[in-house]
């Protein structure tokens, strides 16, 4: 997790460094967390994950990044599942309501998503062979210890200021074009971030509560460039 702060805080920096007064100059960062993780935390037995968000306001644009973490355990009488790991989207978003005094955002954008997890089968051979062959039972186990993979992500959603520089919204997303190394092993049932390996796309939903950390005060502009608004604190 700590190089999603770092990456973040980097890009950031040099924004500043060679663009203080300029228009696309970075004027905040924003930090989330997604509260559904506790949700699985308390009452999942399958799914635990916990999900980080950042994004960099230029303009009207977002430079945005998620860094989650991801466990998943699927557990019947014949065989056991087990997957743990991570994953870091990267990309950018667009901000459609860029002229609102209050800087609510309503977005669309695209983001590339590396994963990495191992994951793991225990499984009774009498449930592969008939159980009448009078064969002996064993426990066999099979794995991948350094699986990747990688998808491309289009996504919209809300994220509307609720007091001061408190935020809260949420992130629809349409995950597709996903690609696994590192499985000749295992076929995986689960990659972290993406969500069940049925098919290569597939949807996903969050929900964030975010707390915004200014640069200096936000002045949108109009398309001809001249300043109409500045930023407004409730």
């Amino acid at each position: 997790m700590k190089y999603f702060f770092s990456i973040l805080f980097l890009i950031s920096a040099c924004f500043n460094l060679f663009g203080q007064a300029s228009r696309y100059a970075p004027t905040a960062v924003k930090l989330g967390v997604d509260p559904g993780t506790l949700g699985y935390m308390i009452f999942s037995e399958k799914r635990g994950f916990f999900e980080v968000e950042g994004d960099i306001d230029i303009d009207r644009f977002f430079v945005v990044a998620n860094y989650g973490l991801s466990n998943y355990k699927l557990s019947e009488d014949t065989y056991v599942y087990e997957n743990n790991g991570s994953y870091l989207r990267l990309g950018a978003d667009i901000n459609f309501m860029q002229r609102n005094p209050h800087l609510n955002v309503a977005l669309f954008g695209l983001r590339y998503v590396a994963s990495s997890f191992n994951d793991k089968l225990d499984y009774d051979t009498r449930a592969v062979i008939h159980s009448q062959t009078g064969w002996p039972n064993t426990r066999e186990t099979i794995s991948n210890p350094n699986a990747k993979a990688n998808w491309y992500e289009m996504v919209t959603g809300l994220k509307i200021r609720v007091v001061k520089q408190l935020y809260m919204g949420f992130t629809l997303r349409f995950k597709f074009l996903m690609k696994i190394k590192g499985t000749k092993n295992l076929r995986p049932y689960y990659v972290p971030g993406f969500g069940k390996n049925i098919n290569t796309s597939a949807f996903g939903f969050n929900y964030y509560i975010s707390y915004r950390l200014p640069f200096r005060k936000k002045i949108i502009y109009t398309d001809s460039d001249n300043k109409v608004i500045e930023e407004k604190k409730k």
